[in-house]
């Protein structure tokens, strides 16, 4: 209780989160030409993006996101982690074994009437099968639910090549899974996934329309738990965006800059929320800085707390992390018309 009245006392005392401001960051796609490729742009993506529609676990723990999906757009967002899982009758979508709020109907509902209202506009859904939940029965479940509910949007589910430009995406989103998901033959799948420091350059992502295939350069180490992490954290960041800059305009790019950077009291490293605020206030400062004076593209940065300059501590910690999530989502977008 004492933990919950102090974190009470925090969101009406501590400017809890400072949201990027509206300056028609809700169809900036628009003012990209046609011809230019996806996989050649600057796209600001949310990390387990479904977290900031509320969790259904104890406060403090799993939590990425501040934004709903809606305002996660609206701040400038277009790369969406989703990670469904079959939990009765309906995928609903979790970050590991906690579940959020929505179902991945509803997610996909919600970037639909955004396309509609915005149709300059494209998302990209980067998907996961989330089984930590999961029974048995259930994972065997998953490729044909999924491939049902990508279906189910019709033409709004982009087909996937590996050059594809942008004006064959808009109005669409971009399905990109890690796990292979049948009965829809539009999207893609990744293979060669892997969450070392170093990444990877030879990923690839195959679409299901016609096989073509992708080189995927990609980086996801999520766990930087100390010192010695951390600093090989945020190296790989910055190594994956400078692989961005030097890519062909067909070789996609996706760049993880979310982790949780702490151990729950001090022992067993655990994706507590601070964590991952307190990775994002040391990562992104790094990134703006070395996109400062830079003209490249960057690729697919997935972030935590995207939209959110400032955001409160929570239980595990007091006072304010200075996440810089608006900043960095303005700096990505801006990497597009430099």
């Amino acid at each position: 209780m004492r933990h919950i009245i102090q974190y009470t006392i925090l969101l009406l005392c501590c400017p809890l989160m400072t949201i990027a401001q509206d300056f028609g960051r809700h169809n900036w796609m628009q003012h990209l030409d046609d011809s230019r490729t996806v996989a050649s742009l600057s796209i600001p993506g949310a990390h387990d993006a479904a977290t900031g529609e509320g969790v259904h676990m104890v406060a403090g723990f799993g939590k990425t996101q501040e934004l709903s999906l809606a305002a996660l757009w609206d701040c400038g967002v277009r790369a969406f982690d989703l990670r469904p899982a079959v939990k009765g009758e309906e995928l609903h979508i979790y970050h590991g074994p906690v579940r959020t709020k929505v179902s991945f109907d509803k997610a996909l509902e919600i970037l639909c009437n955004k396309l509609t209202e915005h149709p300059t506009e494209f998302a990209i859904v980067l998907m996961r099968e989330e089984n930590d939940s999961e029974n048995s029965t259930e994972r065997a479940l998953w490729p044909q639910a999924v491939g049902k509910a990508i279906e189910n949007i019709g033409d709004k589910a982009a087909v996937f090549s590996p050059a594809m430009k942008v004006g064959d995406a808009r109005g669409k989103i971009i399905f990109i899974s890690r796990n292979a998901y049948t009965g829809c033959n539009r999207g893609a799948i990744i293979k060669g996934w892997n969450h070392s420091p170093q990444g990877t350059t030879n990923a690839t992502i195959t679409s299901l329309t016609d096989d073509a295939t992708a080189r995927l350069q990609m980086q996801d180490y999520y766990a930087p738990t100390d010192k010695e992490k951390q600093k090989a954290k945020e190296e790989a960041v910055l190594q994956c965006l400078q692989r961005a800059a030097s890519a062909p305009a067909d070789v996609w790019t996706i760049n993880f800059l979310s982790g949780y950077s702490n151990r729950w009291l001090g022992f067993t490293p655990f994706a507590t929320t601070s964590g991952y605020k307190r990775n994002a206030e040391r990562v992104h400062p790094i990134v703006i800085d070395s996109l400062a004076a830079k003209s490249q593209p960057t690729g697919i940065m997935m972030l935590d707390f995207a939209g959110c300059d400032k955001t409160g501590g929570g239980i595990w910690h007091w006072g304010c992390f200075k996440t810089l999530g608006a900043e960095i989502v303005d700096k990505i977008i801006g990497q597009n018309f430099k």
